[in-house]
């Protein structure tokens, strides 16, 4: 896999790619506006010559992710909520489009009681009117998988399969985004060689390994099948090393992006070396011990078969 982090953008987009660098990352991940905010930033040329010339050793690579609002919630039923949704999911589409970064990370969002199907079916609508808007962009949209708190929509890969299918054509240029915490805390137990086999041969099945376009790579504070989104260093946490040597040693996975997302360790340590680095090693290496599984562990929730669409 190819692996890098989340890189701070202060003092200017193009700084991020500075700070990727000096962590040696493969591969970096940014967000290009305030990701609390629903204000859109306008990007002046130079901004953006500034940006694409510090990226130009790895232009075309396909190894540069923008994450996208967390304000978003594309089946809001707030019509206003909604719509607001719908546009700063095309702002940020145009906006990485112009910067030349290849991917777009999203949440798909929270049904808040309008019910599952329902939920579903206009996060399917919100992405045809997004994906039309952003016709002969060359940023691509990428569905990212949830640990399930609450009433979000993804944690199952057959509700993200459902997405694709209810935007419609325009689905096709849909990618998704696979967050190895989320996973986790949604109930997919990526520590033993079954579970983690299953959970790829569950992805290929429901929407193909193509489909597949970048990873965050996370441990997990929180329990298998707590449904809570808590990162945790590589190793540190609850589901140990061996997913992530499984990760690193995956030939089905090989020129994936994969990123960390965490806060820095201190303000004099606030650097992701050690972590790519970790990553890094598991390369090649003996297979580490499993994280022990304990007694009483949830499941993970079943994902439903495809069924075709009403």
């Amino acid at each position: 896999m190819i692996f890098g982090a989340h890189e701070s953008v202060a003092g200017g987009l193009h700084r991020a790619i500075a700070l990727a660098g000096e962590d040696r990352c493969e591969a970096l991940q940014i967000f290009t506006k305030v990701s609390g905010q629903w204000r859109e930033p306008s990007l002046s040329a130079e901004q953006v010559a500034t940006f694409r010339g510090a990226r130009a050793p790895w232009a075309g690579a396909g190894r540069t992710l923008a994450h996208a609002s967390y304000l978003i919630n594309l089946c809001a039923d707030d019509p206003v909520i909604l719509e607001r949704s719908r546009e700063a999911l095309y702002q940020e589409l145009a906006r990485c489009d112009a910067l030349g970064i290849d991917f777009v990370v999203f949440h798909p969002g929270a049904h808040r009681g309008l019910g599952e199907e329902a939920g579903l079916d206009r996060i399917g609508e919100s992405l045809a009117i997004v994906l039309s808007r952003g016709e002969g962009l060359r940023a691509q949209l990428c569905i990212e998988n949830m640990a399930g708190q609450g009433t979000t929509l993804g944690d199952r890969l057959d509700q993200i399969a459902a997405m694709i299918e209810r935007a419609g054509p325009a689905g096709a240029r849909l990618g998704v985004c696979i967050d190895t915490q989320h996973a986790f805390a949604a109930g997919h137990d990526l520590r033993s060689e079954a579970g983690y086999e299953r959970f790829w041969g569950d992805f290929d099945r429901l929407l193909g390994m193509d489909r597949l376009r970048c990873m965050h790579v996370n441990d997990s504070k929180a329990a298998l099948g707590q449904r809570l989104d808590r990162h945790e260093r590589i190793g540190d946490g609850e589901m140990g090393l061996a997913p992530f040597w499984r990760l690193a040693n995956d030939a089905r996975l090989a020129r994936v992006p994969a990123v960390i997302e965490l806060p820095p360790l201190s303000k004099e340590r606030r650097g992701y070396a050690e972590e790519i680095a970790r990553l890094r090693a598991l390369r090649g290496a003996p297979e580490p011990a499993a994280a022990p599984v304990p007694a009483g562990a949830r499941p993970a929730s079943k994902d439903k078969p495809r069924a075709p669409r009403r």
